[in-house]
């Protein structure tokens, strides 16, 4: 996170309007259901800046140090609360420069409604992941609508609105100058900004032939087609084709309901063991990603082939191998919602992202803060293939090497980070020679150790 104080500065300015109406319906929808997916900071921000919005089209900045006052956070909290929001389409950000001075403009954007919430299945994946399929039940019978059923005992009576008023019908064929320019202003345009399934996700997979596998089966291919998002995920996230995929959900239906359960697919992927697959991103296959990056060295490239060929939790498994470590429940929870929340559209990605977690920064586990906070430093500077990606961890380094200046008894020191060997540009693994001498040294103490055994025996 240490770019964020680059992306944004205490002293930058912001303003807030609102694209949307926002009633106090939306701050329960936003409480209950929205609220337990983005965390606490971020959702006092958005309350904040519902407060701060500006009714009038005059609008005066006010700098962040401001918003950092009244919720009582630092910077990378504001930054990743501020994102979080963006992710899940309640705010979008826009940004203006001018010489030294640089403000934001947040617009905000109601709640999805709750027939729209638990429709989407994005955003209703994510709330069963977090809260559990007991509290999801909860909040789905807490929001759901009873409509007046007819019937025969059950007449409506309610009356129309020309039953009531009365309005000039010439008026309504010609309407005033007036009228039609408020129809034109207060025209809402039919936008989207709730999470979307990126579609490169589905380029190698084959969903027809994926429902045909399941024809025999309970479950139907209407209902297959509503957890079309999930069954993806799963896909991309271990590696599995179609067929694997379909005997893991022929395993998963429930047959006293014939429904697929899919807390139960979960569970049951996860415990499989891993397997070398190719991933689902579509770089793979571009001839263009093929031809080597500039400036990547051979162990570079061998690394980005690797993570082209090896699905994110195979992946991870055979980093965590190699240290004598395994990978946890939540560190399959981490990658699982980078693939649902389609953070990176090749999921190669992700496995240049954990081995610089693991193997480059040395830390034992993947947690979410910090994965998170790597993924937002990458999403900000454009990387969209492994090779960007590597080279972003390469730059990391780079800038750290930069000589910084200390002030100590008015002498100037200058303190340099070596760059690891890994990252240098052209490196080769070192090559051992053994010398004939060295070589006689090793058959003599093996004849000594030998002749002791021998003797003991």
């Amino acid at each position: 996170m240490q770019d964020v104080f680059f992306k944004l500065a205490p002293r930058d300015g912001f303003v807030v309007t609102a694209a949307n109406y926002l009633s106090d319906f939306d701050r329960q929808v936003l409480t209950y259901l929205y609220q337990p997916l983005m965390g606490t900071s971020a959702y006092s921000l958005y309350l904040l800046l519902w407060t701060q919005q500006t009714q009038t089209s005059v609008q005066t900045s006010q700098p962040h140090s401001t918003l950092l006052a009244l919720l009582n956070i630092d910077l990378p909290t504001l930054y990743q609360s501020r994102t979080r929001l963006e992710a899940l389409g309640l705010i979008k950000s826009y940004q203006q420069v001018k010489v030294a001075e640089r403000t934001f403009t947040y617009e905000l954007y109601a709640p999805q409604a709750p027939n729209a919430f638990f429709s989407d299945d994005l955003l209703s994946l994510l709330l069963y992941d977090v809260v559990g399929e007991d509290r999801f039940d909860q909040l789905k019978a807490q929001f759901r609508l009873h409509p007046v059923k007819p019937s025969a005992d059950l007449e409506e009576v309610s009356l129309s609105f020309l039953d009531v008023f009365h309005v000039n019908s010439q008026l309504l064929q010609q309407l005033p100058a007036t009228i039609a320019e408020a129809k034109s202003e207060f025209k809402t345009p039919a936008t989207t900004t709730q999470p979307q399934l990126d579609q490169r996700a589905t380029g190698d997979f084959d969903w027809p032939f994926f429902k045909q596998q399941l024809q025999a089966s309970y479950i139907s291919a209407r209902e297959l087609d509503q957890y079309h998002d999930q069954l993806l995920t799963l896909h991309a996230l271990y590696g599995l084709n179609e067929l694997e995929l379909a005997q893991y959900v022929n395993e998963s239906v429930d047959l006293n309901t014939n429904k697929l359960d899919l807390p139960a697919l979960k569970r049951l992927v996860a415990r499989q063991p891993t397997k070398v697959a190719p991933t689902t991103g579509t770089g793979a296959a571009d001839p263009a990603m093929a031809t080597p990056a500039k400036g990547l060295s051979k162990n570079d490239q061998q690394l980005i082939a690797v993570s082209r060929q090896l699905a994110p939790v195979t992946f991870l498994t055979q980093l965590k191998q190699q240290q004598g470590g395994y990978v946890t429940n939540s560190e399959q929870h981490v990658l699982a919602r980078l693939m649902e929340r389609h953070v990176f559209a090749d999921p190669s990605i992700i496995n240049i992202l954990t081995h610089y977690v693991i193997n480059v920064r040395q830390m034992p586990t993947l947690t979410q803060a910090y994965v998170d906070g790597v993924a937002n430093g990458w999403l900000q500077h454009k990387v969209t293939t492994p090779e960007a990606a590597m080279q972003e961890v390469k730059s990391f380094y780079r800038q750290k090497q930069a000589p910084t200046r200390t002030r100590r008894s008015n002498k100037a020191t200058v303190r340099k980070e070596t760059l690891p060997d890994w990252a240098q540009d052209g490196y080769q693994a070192p090559k051992k020679q053994v010398t004939a001498e060295q070589r006689a040294a090793v058959q003599k103490r093996l004849a000594a150790l030998q002749a002791n055994k021998d003797g003991e025996s």
